[in-house]
């Protein structure tokens, strides 16, 4: 394997770290609930388990941050390093602590908002798919709000996967452009 496709190859396995992740995380919470509880609640100081969320959340930031400098250096990304040093900040304020929800909400915001400039950025290229990717970025993010604001469900989880689902696709997409040699 090629060394400076490290990063891509890590970005198409981004979506089975977070699958095996989640299942192990869930496994040890077996009282978590996706309905009525935020994926954070898993992290909580008072969850004697909290280490295998925190150290989950952590690790994948960890390898998203190495997948999405590899993208950054080859213009498919501008704020996704940013969003995943966010999202590794989740991992070691818990819920309680007082940066914790700015750190995941930055998470998010940064996160598509990425998509959606580098998804103008490839459109502009030609590459007409970009635009999809932006539009549904955007949509990701007003249907997430609305089910937060609209109190869908009692618990975040849900509208959080949603984003994740979103974002863990983008990154398995820019994978598959910069292990094709695409460079913007």
């Amino acid at each position: 394997m090629e060394s400076t496709k490290l990063p891509a190859y890590i970005s198409l396995l981004l979506p089975l770290v977070f699958l095996i992740g989640l299942i192990v995380v869930i496994y040890q919470n077996p009282w978590f609930s996706f309905t009525d509880n935020a994926l954070s609640d898993m992290g909580s100081v008072r969850n004697p388990v909290n280490y295998y969320f925190n150290g989950f959340i952590m690790l994948f930031a960890v390898l998203g941050f190495i997948a999405s400098l590899g993208a950054f250096k080859n213009g498919l990304s501008y704020l996704m390093p940013t969003a995943m040093v966010s999202l590794f900040l989740v991992g070691i304020f818990p819920e309680e602590y007082s940066l914790h929800t700015p750190s995941a909400t930055l998470f998010y915001v940064l996160a598509l908002a990425d998509i959606v400039l580098i998804g103008l950025k490839l459109a502009r290229s030609g590459l007409s798919v970009g635009m999809l990717w932006a539009i549904l970025s955007v949509v990701t993010f007003v249907v997430m709000l609305y089910m937060v604001k609209a109190r869908v469900f009692k618990g975040l989880a849900i509208p959080e996967l949603i984003g994740a689902a979103m974002i863990l696709a983008w990154f398995t997409y820019i994978g598959l452009l910069q292990i094709r040699g695409s460079q913007l």
